[in-house]
């Protein structure tokens, strides 16, 4: 069974019987796929190597594995008897080269992959750029429920702009590229679709979320914004000879 609901509830006799997946996009899982296709088009074959290297990963431990449960069998096999067998000792022996040798590849790819992954935190910002901006298009269904956007809409959107933005070789300068490009690719794109009513609220809320994710914005700061303050500022004297007292307590929230 699927369902669209957010956060459905089921009863207690229906949870037990079942097991609850949720393919619902995080932020977080949102910005890893991004970085994908970020480093996919700008170095392909960094994103090569490093899925050729969690696949020889994968295979290391597992020969690694293998060699281990070898070793434990002739061991237990063996009995009391063990030093006297030479085939087993000799087994044994090439057992364990073979695991040091697993170990030692198994250490230098993760070397490699801990040097790739430090390469692909290079566009990183890129990729946090496209995840706070796919959520606030995802918001919009919120003002208007005709504002549906699909999350394959926005990637066929977001690696059209990888391709086509302006390129550089110098890498500061390439990544301001691609976060300018794409940032006002999607706003342009996404208004077209929106009531003009509703295109100076998106717009707001695409630089809060930026400001926000940047922390440039703090909880505290945007808490105060949504709901106000609950301190009495009755107190505080209107000291500004511009904003006249009704203006001054409705600011303050009384």
């Amino acid at each position: 069974m699927t369902t669209k609901l957010a956060n459905p509830h089921y009863l207690p006799d229906v949870c037990i019987k079942v097991t609850l997946i949720n393919f619902t996009v995080t932020l977080e899982g949102l910005e890893d796929q991004l970085l994908v296709e970020v480093v996919k088009c700008e170095q392909p074959e960094l994103e090569e190597t490093r899925n050729n290297l969690i696949i020889e990963l994968s295979d290391f431990k597992r020969q690694l594995k293998n060699s281990e449960d070898k070793i434990l069998k002739f061991v237990a096999e063996a009995g009391k008897e063990i030093l006297e067998n030479d085939t087993l000792v000799n087994d044994l022996n090439s057992s364990k080269v073979m695991s040091t040798t697993i170990s030692e590849r198994m250490e230098e790819s993760e070397r490699i992959s801990y040097d790739i992954a430090r390469d692909r935190e290079n566009y990183r910002g890129v990729a946090i750029r496209g995840s706070v901006l796919y959520f606030v298009i995802a918001d919009l269904a919120n003002i208007n429920f005709m504002y549906q956007y699909s999350l394959e809409f926005f990637l066929n959107l977001f690696v059209l702009r990888l391709k086509n933005s302006k390129k550089s070789d110098v890498m500061e300068e390439r990544l301001a590229i691609l976060i300018d490009d794409i940032t006002n690719s999607v706003y342009t794109n996404i208004c077209r679709g929106l009531f003009e009513q509703d295109k100076l609220m998106f717009s707001f809320l695409n630089t809060a979320n930026i400001l926000r994710r940047g922390s440039l914005i703090s909880v505290a700061e945007w808490n105060f914004f949504l709901r106000g303050s609950v301190t009495d500022f009755r107190s505080i004297p209107n000291n500004v000879d511009y904003i006249d007292e009704v203006t001054w307590h409705g600011l303050l929230g009384l």
